[in-house]
């Protein structure tokens, strides 16, 4: 069926806009449906559907006599996503006295980080769900518990570091912990 057939078919003139095509098929397809009118109209109804669907075809190729609705623009293709900023320039480093900053996912600086810390001292939880786990380090002679806690961050990932006495009530500086951490990294 070409489109002067199906306009035909349709009842519709080569000038008429979409909206219009759109209309003619939708009355017409009511009236004759197979629901409506048995079995007898489904010829009917079938030549109909192909009708609407070579004028659909030729509207979207712009075709003469498809009724490429000209006031209905093609939508702008969204424009790209912002480039990220760039990562930091080196792989690990210090962000203060008790945090690291590694420039890799989350999961990858959990993994390197819990290497490091099987280096330091002995790992004695680890929970990866919370990103988070605790190392035994001896410091000044006393055993020392170091949590160390990740989080994401848009290039990389931060891991603060806390530092309790075991022996007694004490909260230290970690910034030793930290140093060998990163040493260890390295």
């Amino acid at each position: 069926m070409d489109v002067a057939e199906a306009r035909v078919l349709l009842g519709v003139d080569a000038d008429d806009p979409w909206p219009a095509v759109r209309s003619a098929y939708r009355r017409r397809i009511r009236a004759v449906h197979p629901d409506v009118n048995g079995g007898a109209a489904a010829a009917t109804a079938a030549r109909l559907n192909e009708a609407y669907a070579v004028l659909s075809r030729a509207r979207r190729a712009g075709a003469p006599g498809g009724s490429a609705d000209p006031d209905r623009a093609r939508p702008a293709p969204d424009p790209p996503p912002p480039a990220p900023p760039p990562p930091p320039a080196v792989g690990v480093a210090l962000a203060g006295n008790d945090t690291l900053l590694l420039s890799c996912p989350p999961d990858e600086a959990f993994a390197l980080l819990l290497d490091a810390a099987h280096r330091v001292g002995s790992v004695s939880y680890v929970d990866r769900g919370c990103a988070i786990f605790e190392v035994v380090v001896r410091q000044d002679g006393e055993p020392c518990s170091a949590v160390v806690t990740l989080q994401g961050r848009a290039h990389g990932t931060e891991a603060f570091v806390t530092l309790e006495a075991l022996a007694r009530p004490a909260t230290l500086a970690p910034d030793r912990v930290v140093d060998q951490l990163l040493g260890a990294l390295r």
